[in-house]
Order: C-alpha cells, then structure tokens, then sequence
C-alpha cells in the first residue's frame, strides 16, 4: 500500500469520526432540549396571549416561550416590528427576519436568556409550531428524490420572486413611532391585485379608533380610515400611493378635513407588508 492509499484511508477514517461525533452530539442535544422543555412551566395559548403589548411581551418559538418584555428598548428595529409577535405563537416571524432568512445563531443564544416556559394547549400537550412543515418521504422517513418537486402553485412563486414581482398571499405590515404601534394592516395580493384590506390595529395617542363608539368625538376619523381601504379594495397594487392623497379615497366627514388622515403612517404598513413578504400562502 503506497502513501497515497495510506493517506486516503487515514482521512476517510477522519471523516466517518467526524460524522459520528457530530450526529452523537446532535442526538444528545435533541434529547437534553426534550427532557429540558419537560422541566419548564407549562403555558397556554390563552395565558399567553395575555402578554400582548409593550408592557408585557411574551412570545411562543418553536413550542418555547419567552418573556422579552426587557429586551424591546433594544432591539435594533423599531418596537412596532416585534410588537406584533406578542402574545401568540411567532415561530414564523422569528424563522424569517427577512423573506426565507431566519434571525442569526447569536440571536438564538440571546433568545434562551428570556426562557420562561413551554407552549401546551388545554390538556397539557405541546403545542406544535405554526412555522412547522412536513417533509415527503417514505415509509422510512427518508425522502424520496422524486418527490422533492415544486408545485405549480410553488414554480409560479419562483418565477415571480425572480422577476421581482410580488407574489400572491396574505400580508401584514405595520407603523410604529416612539414605542407604539399606530397602524397594522393586513391584505391579499392576487396577480397584483388588492382584496381583503382591513386594519388589525389603528390607534393614536391612546385611542382605539377601531373601538370607537358612533357618538364619539373621533368616530369620523374612523370612518375616513375604513374609506381608505375600501378604496384600495380590488384595486392594483401601485394603488397604495394613492394614500399619500388620502383625501382622493376618502370623504371630508363633519368637517373633519383629508389631513387629518394619516394615510402615510398606512402607506408605511403596506411598505413595511411588501418588504417582510408573505405572511401566509393562499
């Protein structure tokens, strides 16, 4: 056997060393974080959803759930952007910081500092994430090369993520300024087309315009933010520039004039929608 081969075999025998070390360790790991998340507090969905703004933020990853109250006035972006993720199940917003790109290993490590417990439902049973997905294989779990195929549905994605075009879903996108979030907005995209618009939060200063009553002194402003989307309704994307003229889609109501909308804190949550991508597939 010449040095060649000896070499040969001394490095696969690395290798398949390395293999090992690397799967035990995995395995190890995987059996330390089950038994580990069996020691923590139970929490449900309900109790979680009690911690649902700045003042007490809880978020649920991957059947774990945190209390990052303290960490708001330091995350890098505007409180708004993470507000949104309190109080539910947010494995898919931390899995994708941006389109496809999840928050770094750093950030994982920062994240355990805030473990507080572990998602259950009503009877005590883990609850799985929402970002969870199967993958197809066989009998033996092993996945099938012929099977890994995209869709239509999946083809058409790629070639419209290509072009830069954007694609068909659900959104959500929101507006913050100085610790509050002002304005949510959520709306479907088909061929580029607007249906579905509506608010899932508007507030300013305290007020919760979707909770006004009719004999409320800013009831109006309410309404004029429900004509705003109406008028975006069926409506082609480039549609939401419109908003920096809100007084184009909405009626001046009981005197109340087309600046008193804050069509470009909306425009922003669109924006804001666009660039985090979709939020759930149609």
């Amino acid at each position: 056997m010449n040095l060649n081969k000896i070499a040969y075999s001394v490095f696969i025998a690395f290798v398949a060393s390395l293999l090992t070390l690397i799967s035990v360790s995995a395995l190890s790991s995987s059996e330390r974080d089950a038994a580990d998340d069996e020691d923590l507090a139970p929490i449900t969905l309900d109790e979680l959803a009690e911690h649902a703004g700045a003042e007490s933020c809880w978020k649920a990853i991957h059947g774990r759930v945190y209390d990052i109250t303290d960490y708001l006035p330091n995350h890098p972006t505007d409180p708004a952007v993470i507000l949104e993720w309190c109080g539910r199940e947010a494995s898919e917003g931390w899995d994708n910081k941006r389109p496809g790109v999840p928050h770094s290993p750093r950030a994982e490590g920062m994240l355990e500092e805030y473990l507080i417990g572990r998602l259950v439902d009503e009877k005590g049973e883990p609850v799985e994430s929402e970002a969870a997905t199967e993958v197809p294989g066989n009998a033996n779990g092993e996945v099938d090369s012929d099977q890994v195929r995209l869709s239509p549905a999946e083809d058409e994605r790629l070639h419209r993520a290509l072009l830069g075009l954007p694609l068909d879903g659900r959104y959500r996108g929101v507006f913050g300024d100085g610790g509050e979030m002002q304005v949510n907005v959520q709306f479907d995209l088909h061929d580029g087309t607007l249906s579905n618009v509506s608010y899932r939060h508007l507030a300013y200063r305290g007020v919760d315009y979707r909770a006004l009553d009719e004999n409320d002194d800013l009831y109006p402003v309410w309404v004029q933010h429900q004509q705003l989307v109406e008028g975006l309704e069926g409506q082609p994307l480039a549609a939401i520039f419109g908003l920096y003229a809100p007084e184009r889609l909405a009626e001046d109501i009981d005197g109340y004039s087309g600046a008193t909308l804050r069509g470009n804190k909306v425009h922003s949550a669109f924006r804001d929608a666009l660039n985090r991508g979709v939020y759930s597939w149609p």
